[in-house]
């Protein structure tokens, strides 16, 4: 008997449910636009600029928190 010539049944399917708790999902900011009229360097848009950093900075802090959730739920014992 060849090993692997395909005559063994075929296993069926398992599907794996787990249950998790929903973690918050953090909403994407709303970014201030640049002055079109004003050149990128000037203190209004650097402003500006940084304004926005700060945002994604926290948005992504906050999807790295909803990671985190999800991580813990996944660890044995759940959170």
């Amino acid at each position: 008997m060849a090993v692997g010539s395909g005559c063994a049944p075929t296993p069926a399917a398992i599907t794996v449910h787990q249950a998790y708790t929903r973690c918050p999902r953090p909403t994407a900011p709303e970014l201030p636009p640049l002055d079109p009229e004003q050149r990128l360097e000037t203190p209004a848009n650097i402003n500006l600029l940084l304004e926005r950093d700060d945002r994604r900075c926290a948005y992504a802090e906050q999807q790295d928190a909803a990671l985190d959730c999800y991580e813990g739920q996944a660890k044995p014992g759940g959170q």
